[in-house]
């Protein structure tokens, strides 16, 4: 099923990181997680690791969104430190900028 998608927009999961891999126009939404150590490999990339600290990038396949903010990313399980307390940056990305991005993988 996903191997036939057109694109596909997802959280850092599992599920992003197999869209990736297979060549999807993927839209990958972080946050609090780290790029650097847990972005999805975009297909066909050679280098010793593809994105930066922060910020929104592009490489390959894969374009990668992150919240701002001074704290991101802060590697922490929420703004209050535990799984059920919500990240900032991750629920004021803004959804323009989620479907520009989208948008620019289906023309």
């Amino acid at each position: 099923l996903l191997s036939r998608a057109r694109a596909y927009v997802g959280p850092d999961t599992a599920v992003t990181h197999m869209a990736a891999a297979l060549g999807i126009p993927t839209v990958a939404l972080f946050g609090p997680s780290n790029p650097v150590k847990w972005g999805p490999w975009p297909k066909g990339c050679r280098e010793d690791n593809p994105y930066r600290w922060r910020g929104t990038q592009k490489v390959n396949n894969v374009i990668l969104l992150q919240g701002s903010g001074d704290c991101v990313p802060c590697m922490e399980e929420g703004c209050e430190r535990n799984l059920q307390s919500d990240s900032a940056c991750l629920q004021n990305l803004p959804t323009i900028d989620v479907i520009e991005a989208l948008d620019g993988w289906l023309k």
